[in-house]
């Protein structure tokens, strides 16, 4: 009797025991919260940038006896401008430094004649084309979270097309003479400043502007050219030209960043 007494003592004490531990607030480590990666300009990207350029094409006769006018002195071409982009950029703080190449082909062309200028019944006509731009810069800028207003500068190139042709004065359709063409790539600087937005961790979206000088190129030319009369001219003497262009460039553009240079997750202790 005894004995049945004690096994039945200590099997109420151990059913009480396990109610009173499932009562007990678990002792389980708590889930861990891990935070998304900070937001970081630092990467390799690459884009496309679509916008409008503004040419402006300066024709300089080295010769006064040549032209003895400037109705040619100055022209502009608006136009389409639309590349592509590839960079790459670091942080450290708030600054962000790094280097980007880009190419914009361009729609950019003017022709130009003066109705009031007659040579020897024909009038001169010219033409100047603005083909591509490529700039290769340096970016400086201010990182505010997912804002970054940047300054930009470096080398600029880009392929251009001078011409001028005589065209008869009673009709252009009638006769042309081709008197120059310069086509020529030709080297300068590059400026500018914008504004990038960080959408998600690797996509971005831009806006900026540009100034691009690309300096000159010269024409050495023997007149009169075949079929006009020399009287206007001195035979055998040769005449040059000198043209200079440059260009304003407003765009947009959208890149995509690589997480090459991410910083790693952090570390979780474990329990």
């Amino acid at each position: 009797m005894a004995r049945k007494f004690v096994l039945s003592t200590a099997a109420v004490a151990a059913l009480s025991t396990s109610a009173f531990a499932a009562d007990l607030p678990s002792r389980a480590a708590p889930p861990v919260y891990i935070p998304p990666p900070a937001f970081t300009w630092s990467g390799v990207y690459l884009g496309a940038t679509a916008g409008f350029a503004e040419g402006f094409h300066t024709f300089n006769d080295l010769n006064d006896a040549f032209f003895g006018y400037s109705g040619l002195a100055n022209t502009q071409s608006g136009g389409f401008a639309g590349g592509g982009t590839l960079g790459v950029n670091l942080q450290a703080g708030s600054l962000v430094y790094g280097l980007e190449a880009d190419i914009n082909w361009l729609s950019n062309k003017t022709s130009y004649y003066d109705p009031n200028v007659v040579i020897n019944a024909y009038q001169p006509y010219e033409t100047n084309r603005l083909n591509y731009l490529g700039t290769v810069r340096g970016r400086l800028g201010l990182a505010i979270d997912r804002t970054l207003i940047y300054f930009t500068a470096g080398l600029a190139y880009a392929n251009v097309n001078n011409r001028l042709a005589y065209n008869s004065a009673s009709g252009f359709s009638t006769f042309e003479l081709p008197y120059y063409n310069v086509d020529s790539t030709r080297f300068g600087w590059v400026a500018g400043a914008g504004v990038e937005y960080g959408l998600t961790p690797n996509w971005t979206i831009k806006g900026e502007a540009l100034y691009a000088d690309v300096n000159t190129a010269n024409a050495t030319f023997v007149v009169p050219p075949p079929g006009v009369p020399a009287s206007r001219f001195v035979a055998g003497l040769i005449y040059g030209a000198r043209f200079n262009t440059s260009a304003a460039i407003i765009r947009a553009g959208v890149n995509y960043k690589f997480d090459w240079f991410a910083p790693p997750p952090g570390v979780v202790a474990k329990y």
